[in-house]
């Protein structure tokens, strides 16, 4: 019989509704090859949110019970309830799935990182002030602590060792995925009426409204776009909830909405209705400062999407070379960008991207590699 390594997990993200981080675990956990080789802890101070549950009928996982009163705060929970929970618990290796460890893990436990993104150095007036703060407070004891780091792009991996000064050979990338399954699962159903009645060819974007996704300058665009023919010209669905963003914007785009009913911001979207409006679109737009990855790029490719986005080296990663990339801080940007819309639905084009490598199955077996190292060592 064999007996399985137990791992540790910062299980936090599953506890709320589905987000980059929640799906890329919960991707990784259900794809995760030799199951019965390991069993996989999720410490989490608040329960396994719905979005989730499926991951709860894995053989391979367990959720401990606890925190008390610290249950009512993730930080607390993670960096002074957990690393005293863990000196009673028999865990073979700790997994810290949000780049940051918990403080003062005992020594007999080793550690790994998935790294997504250094937008706390590149970006940091971009993060929410107590994010900011709790990051910096541990985010380099975490990486010195850790014997390997996975980061979700080359181009975040390289950032980690070089601005860290971390090993490239203790380093590995492992790409997130597309669940083509669950994807086709969506479209075979119908999706609300108040979705399907937005009809096609229209432009999309998707992401939080948050300062590092750059929507004041797409506002700009489109304001632009507009101008060259207010009667017959493309509306514009965003897809995503108004997080931290600047409240004088959020204002002049809700603004924007209720004058010229072209924009329409639509929040909590499912699955369902979230790919009925990729297959649906005419164009996808993203002009991000900064990611770590880009998986709305990723999904609007898988739908055949054509896609402007801004210049970064994670978006060429994904695109190559069957999309167009524009600058977003040039003073002709704004320019650039409108001419490429205008462009495009003057003469469609389809992308030729090759996005198999960005498959939930090899993350995961990259995922395991890594573990089977460190348990081996």
């Amino acid at each position: 019989m064999v007996i399985p390594h137990r791992i540790g997990l910062d299980a936090r993200p599953l506890s709320t509704r589905m987000s980059g981080v929640g799906r890329l675990i919960g991707e990784i956990l259900k794809s995760f090859p030799n199951p019965e080789a390991y069993t996989f802890y999720l410490y989490s101070h608040l329960p396994i949110h719905p979005d989730h549950k499926d991951i709860l009928s894995l053989p391979n996982v367990v959720v401990p019970k606890g925190g008390g009163i610290f249950r009512w705060k993730g930080g607390l929970y993670y960096n002074l309830y957990l690393p005293i929970l863990l000196r009673f618990q028999a865990i073979d290796l700790f997994w810290g799935s949000q780049q940051i460890l918990p403080p003062f893990l005992p020594r007999r436990i080793k550690a790994f990182l998935t790294y997504c993104d250094l937008v706390l150095y590149f970006f940091p007036k971009t993060m929410r002030g107590l994010a900011r703060f709790q990051m910096k407070l541990f985010q380099r004891y975490s990486v010195r602590r850790s014997s390997y780091i996975l980061s979700i792009s080359q181009q975040t991996s390289g950032d980690v060792c070089k601005f860290f000064g971390y090993p490239k050979e203790l380093s590995g990338v492992t790409y997130p995925g597309l669940n083509k399954d669950q994807i086709q699962t969506a479209l075979s159903q119908s999706c609300q009426k108040r979705y399907s009645e937005i009809g096609e060819g229209f432009i999309l974007s998707v992401s939080t409204i948050e300062p590092r996704k750059n929507y004041p300058f797409l506002l700009e665009v489109y304001r632009a776009y507009r101008k060259l023919n207010p009667k017959q010209h493309r509306e514009w669905i965003i897809i995503g909830k108004i997080g931290w963003e600047d409240k004088e914007f959020i204002q002049e785009l809700k603004t924007e909405q209720s004058l010229f009913r072209d924009i329409h911001i639509l929040d909590s979207v499912d699955d369902i209705a979230l790919h009925h409006l990729y297959r649906n679109c005419g164009l996808f737009l993203f002009a991000s400062k900064y990611e770590g990855f880009g998986i709305p790029l990723l999904e609007a490719l898988y739908h055949n999407k054509y896609a402007i986005v801004s210049d970064i080296p994670t978006f060429r990663e994904i695109g190559g070379d069957s999309i167009t990339y524009l600058p977003i801080h040039h003073e002709s940007a704004i320019a650039l960008w409108v001419e490429a819309i205008k462009s495009f639905f003057e003469t469609p084009k389809i992308p030729n991207a090759d996005i198999e490598k960005f498959k939930w199955e090899n993350a995961a077996n990259k995922t395991e590699e890594v573990i089977a190292k460190l348990l081996l060592e």
